[in-house]
């Protein structure tokens, strides 16, 4: 990926400015909380700016877990009053103000990442860390496996992290919508409508919330019997590939727990099987499955490609997962689109129902390297520069025009820029 001074210190720039000392916002105004996954993915850069920094950030987000392993999506820290919906709509109970879901695990992967750039000087620390990620990787076989596919199941759309996708539709058409009290979305304060997810959509996720809610966020009960249940390819590559990184871990700083380790290998071995289970041979792509009408839904969205990521790299299916991606590469300008744009209900700007999103090109393009598709790394990296020079740090980009869309000054586009040019300062480019 070449580069310039002036983006790189943008980039920097971005994220100090979203900086809160202890853990960071996702973008001022629109994200005024900490998320799960946003947060871990911010760590990534803060390793090149200042490796305690990062571990902090890791460490922090960690310490929000759940007595029953849970790290949950939003952490209510700092000035929050802007956000909705708020921890008295979520009303979790916990003892710090949480959501009561949860988001990709990418943090195991990311806090290897880490270590690789410099351990933590804290031992005890880091052992505190490693069994927190085992305890919620643990916990998402025992809340969030579907015992059909064996594949990681999402009860609320903003759980996969891509809240509106086509994908989801299906599932989220058997919730009806429960009275609900009236309410003021806080979004649209900051980003156009069109560029986000409808009315529509946002009384059926707030009337999933309100089910958890009347419950006591039960997440066991709730993995079985949401009103809204899919299988998500995207959470069982990443909770997938995080096992792996994780094992190293365990092996390099708790050798001797070897029920952990043992552990996670089971977890590795069902999620692999699960993995498999998401072919779909109808669109020759992995694709996420319907548990309710025990079908899978026939659509290819980014985490299609993340195979490679979960090193589950297939030889009897990779040449036709590449062929789907080389498609999708002469229909945009800039790749990795969130959503096929060859099909009906792709919009290019609507959120993941088509946009470019920095963090998903990340981690495809990570894997793709891992298995020798360098040529196709190249255009992820290439195509995600070309974005931010186009148009600068955005939430996401419009992959036809490459207008930024979303929030603005957004920290994990900057972070993911960051490791994308530290890597080639370290190995020279592809």
């Amino acid at each position: 990926m070449a580069t310039s001074n002036s983006l790189y210190q943008r980039a920097i720039d971005v994220l100090k400015q979203n900086d809160r000392g202890t853990y960071s916002l996702p973008t001022h105004g629109l994200y005024p909380v900490q998320f799960n996954w946003d947060s871990a993915f911010a760590a990534l850069g803060y390793r090149f700016i200042n490796q305690h920094r990062a571990w902090q950030e890791v460490m922090q987000l960690a310490s929000s877990q759940w007595p029953d392993g849970m790290i949950p999506h939003i952490m209510f820290r700092g000035d929050h009053d802007g956000y909705f919906p708020g921890p008295d709509i979520w009303n979790t109970g916990q003892f710090i103000e949480t959501s009561g879901i949860t988001q990709p695990p990418v943090l195991a992967s990311v806090v290897r990442q880490l270590d690789e750039a410099g351990p933590y000087r804290d031992v005890n620390g880091m052992y505190d860390m490693l069994r927190r990620l085992v305890r919620w990787h643990d916990w998402f076989m025992k809340a969030r496996l579907d015992p059909q596919s064996l594949g990681i199941q999402i009860i609320h759309p903003w759980e996969s992290g891509r809240d509106n996708l086509t994908d989801w539709d299906q599932g989220m058409a058997r919730v009806e919508i429960a009275d609900l009290p009236p309410y003021t979305r806080r979004d649209l304060d900051h980003v156009d409508s069109s560029q986000r997810p409808t009315k529509e959509q946002y009384d059926r996720y707030l009337t999933l919330v309100k089910f958890g809610r009347d419950r006591h966020w039960p997440q066991a009960y709730l993995g079985q019997n949401s009103p809204f249940r899919m299988v998500d390819p995207g959470m069982t590559a990443f909770l997938l590939r995080a096992n792996r990184d994780l094992i190293v871990l365990l092996n390099k700083y708790l050798p001797e727990d070897t029920d952990s380790i043992e552990l996670i290998q089971s977890h590795i071995n069902t999620l692999e099987l699960g993995w498999i289970n998401l072919w779909n041979p109808k669109v020759q792509a992995y694709t996420a499955y319907d548990p309710v009408l025990q079908q899978p839904i026939d659509s290819v969205s980014a985490a299609s490609f993340l195979s490679c990521y979960a090193s589950m790299h297939n030889d009897l299916h990779h040449g036709h997962l590449m062929d789907q991606f080389d498609r999708i590469a002469n229909k945009v300008k800039f790749m990795v689109p969130s959503f096929d744009p060859e099909h009906a209900d792709f919009d290019a700007k609507r959120y993941w129902r088509g946009p470019v999103w920095h963090v998903i090109n990340n981690r495809i393009g990570l894997g793709f390297s891992e298995v020798g598709e360098h040529e196709r790394a190249k255009r992820i990296r290439k195509d995600s520069e070309d974005l931010i020079a186009q148009s600068s740090f955005y939430e996401y980009f419009n992959p036809i025009t490459g207008d930024g869309l979303g929030g603005k000054d957004f920290t994990w586009t900057a972070s993911v820029y960051l490791d994308w040019v530290m890597q080639e300062a370290d190995h020279g480019q592809d």
